[in-house]
């Protein structure tokens, strides 16, 4: 143990010296990495805004519950929110008297109505409810229209089931998109690094004859995968920050209304960059890792 750990000096030595002696090879290998991560980077900034969309939509889809004419008074509306509140898969209940419930459709429907202020206002008091599995909202709904308190209730219908399972499916596209893209990442620089092996294979045969263990051999190699990909995530970090942080200034933190804000530059960007780096050297060490395996397999 001891040897193997005053060997790492050693190894990261070799490491750079294979690199600088092959240096076609390695900027090869860099490039790809470099282009893959570009790829990974720009998905991973849709997927996560994307699901941040999906998560707001959600959030704003809302039940709307008309109360009896006869629950009027302060009391008997707050045992009526609260038995809203108690109920399963509702996260808020907002009440909304008869008086708001007119300007409401005065904004909406036009100062015709307006007539109706005052003792003239025919409208109900009511509530809206806010669930926590928008997936339920529609079996929510109907739980919420057998309560006795509660005249109607309304969330959209089919078009609002609709939206939620397109916005499922895109979510669940975008996950396994990213994941198919980390996947080719990882296949295009295993490649890569695997044809800078066969391309030292002389090297290899030398270290072979004259005694070198097969973890002697690899060590090198891996550490060399490592810095490939560290080396190869660092542009595609920092061009992720800076055209985000762009991106994100020139339309103003959102596509067109604020259901449709984009995730923060910090520290969103900081996670995207993360788990590129993360990529990067770990594709790189288990790429050159697979790829010694095997070579020193085939020729043993």
């Amino acid at each position: 143990m001891i040897k193997a750990i005053r060997m790492i000096p050693y190894h990261i030595r070799q490491a750079f010296r294979g690199m600088f002696r092959h240096m076609g090879m390695t900027l090869s290998a860099i490039m790809a990495v470099i282009i893959t991560l570009l790829l990974l980077a720009v998905f991973l900034c849709a997927a996560g805004n994307v699901s941040l969309f999906a998560s707001n939509i959600e959030g704003g889809l809302q039940i709307h519950a008309t109360l009896d004419p006869d629950i009027d008074t302060q009391e008997e509306l707050e045992e009526a929110g609260n038995a809203l509140k108690e109920m399963d898969n509702v996260a808020m209940a907002t009440l909304s008297t008869k008086d708001e419930e007119l300007e409401l459709m005065i904004r909406e429907k036009g100062e015709a109505f307006a007539m109706y202020r005052g003792e003239e206002n025919p409208l109900n008091n009511a509530f809206f409810i806010t669930v926590s599995d928008a997936d339920q909202i529609e079996q929510t709904c109907e739980e919420i229209k057998q309560l006795d308190f509660v005249n109607d209730a309304v969330y959209g219908g089919a078009s609002v089931s609709q939206l939620i399972n397109i916005l499922n499916l895109v979510r669940q596209g975008g996950f396994i998109f990213v994941i198919l893209l980390f996947l080719l990442t990882a296949y295009l620089i295993s490649s890569t690094i695997r044809t800078t092996i066969y391309a030292r294979s002389k090297e290899i045969a030398i270290m072979r004859n004259v005694g070198a263990s097969n973890h002697f051999i690899k060590v090198p190699f891996m550490i060399e995968g490592v810095l490939i990909g560290l080396i190869g995530s660092i542009i595609p970090c920092v061009l992720t920050y800076f055209g985000y942080s762009w991106m994100y200034e020139a339309i103003g933190g959102r596509l067109f209304t604020n259901l449709f804000a984009l995730q923060p530059v910090i520290p969103f960007t900081f996670h995207v960059d993360a788990v590129l780096v993360a990529c990067g050297v770990i594709v790189g060490l288990f790429g050159s890792f697979l790829s010694t395996t095997r070579y020193l397999r085939w020729k043993r």
